[in-house]
């Protein structure tokens, strides 16, 4: 079996070759599949996990023109986050549209992956990409998913493998190292110094291997805090840069996501400066965004009621639709991509789905 960072070279030259299952990990680790909601199916859509990568296409929706564009333009993976086959299938009739798009998924050889709400979720997914979008500041969880024991770590290298560890800790789905401490300084570089940083539990098996491909012979310890853990959530909870009328507030939100309609219910007669975000679908939890203290909440597919419930409570709401609060991820995670691809040296290049629409027209 290969580890995460492995790669080999094609017999008889020095591209490294990068495979479909090596993509799943770096997403399975960025977003893990245990948090997804229960109803979901993220994952591996349609492919194979063993076949070769060297293009890939990031989409909020597999589509008959995706696939088109897959095969003209020599993509050999599909990222999406909808999954393509959300409801399980009993018969694929090549007759049918979801039936030609699996014969020509196949055909070509192009993998289906998607990663749906476990992104929503995940850090620097949807949400963080909305809030950044938005430019939100002191942005914070919304609505908690799941919380994971967290761990601490203590061990002694020397101070150039504690910078070194400590660039690939930063690198690590972002946010999820929570402190990082240097105890004892030194005085050069051969001289091993105490470190100490705190992770969750699902990230503690690759810190170890990042330890032990700096310094096999390094020594540390592993603790299990026991009045500490790592929530992850849905949705964010922030600031907007400045405070803002209602009217100025919706204005704002329109253009920053290009939203040609943008529907609200609640007083415009106040102001507006803190805002609860959820991508896609959210408004259950109109209530939650209340009690935390927003005084806006922007989601989308609102219903009458619900938009009619949470104006009674006080709250502004806001529809932006699934489309427009959900389609930040696609340059958000291509350039994650890119970026990761870069660092560990992979030869694949990543395409953005420019030309998806709302499925909604306005008249």
């Amino acid at each position: 079996s290969r580890g995460l960072g492995d790669v080999y070279k094609r017999q008889g030259g020095d591209i490294m070759e990068i495979y479909v299952k090596d993509i799943m990990q770096l997403l399975e680790d960025w977003a893990p599949s245990s948090l997804a909601e229960s109803w979901d199916h993220p994952g591996l859509q349609v492919g194979n996990p063993n076949q070769s990568v060297h293009k890939i296409l990031v989409a909020l929706d597999m589509t008959e023109l995706n696939i088109s564009y897959a095969i003209d333009h020599g993509v050999d993976m599909v990222i999406s986050h909808h999954p393509f086959l959300f409801k399980p299938i009993h018969d694929i009739d090549l007759s049918t549209c979801k039936g030609r798009m699996i014969e020509n998924l196949i055909r070509h050889r192009i993998t289906s992956f998607a990663a749906h709400t476990n992104l929503d979720s995940a850090v620097q997914g949807v949400n963080d990409a909305l809030a950044e979008k938005l430019g939100l500041q002191e942005c914070k969880g919304f609505v908690p998913v799941m919380t994971y024991s967290s761990y601490k770590f203590t061990l002694y290298i020397t101070a150039a493998h504690a910078k070194l560890l400590k660039k690939k800790l930063d690198s690590l789905r972002g946010k999820d190292i929570e402190s990082y401490y240097v105890v004892d300084d030194a005085d050069d570089f051969t001289e091993n110094i105490r470190v100490e940083f705190r992770v969750p539990g699902q990230l503690v098996k690759q810190v170890k291997d990042m330890i032990s491909s700096l310094d096999k012979s390094a020594k540390y310890d592993v603790y299990k805090l026991v009045n500490h853990g790592y929530k992850e959530t849905m949705g964010r909870i922030g600031k907007f840069p400045f405070p803002m009328s209602v009217e100025e507030a919706l204005s704002y939100i329109k253009n920053k996501l290009e939203i040609p309609v943008l529907r609200y219910a609640g007083n415009r007669d106040r102001l507006v400066e803190k805002i609860a975000i959820l991508g896609g679908a959210g408004a259950e939890f109109a209530e939650v965004a209340k009690s935390m203290g927003a005084d806006l909440y922007l989601t989308g597919d609102l219903k009458y009621h619900e938009a009619q419930d949470a104006a009674m409570n006080g709250l502004v709401i806001a529809d932006g639709g699934h489309f427009y609060t959900e389609r930040v991820i696609i340059p958000y995670l291509a350039k994650r991509l890119r970026d990761e691809f870069k660092t560990r040296g992979w030869n694949v290049g990543v395409l953005e789905d420019v030309r998806a629409k709302d499925i909604f027209h306005c008249v």
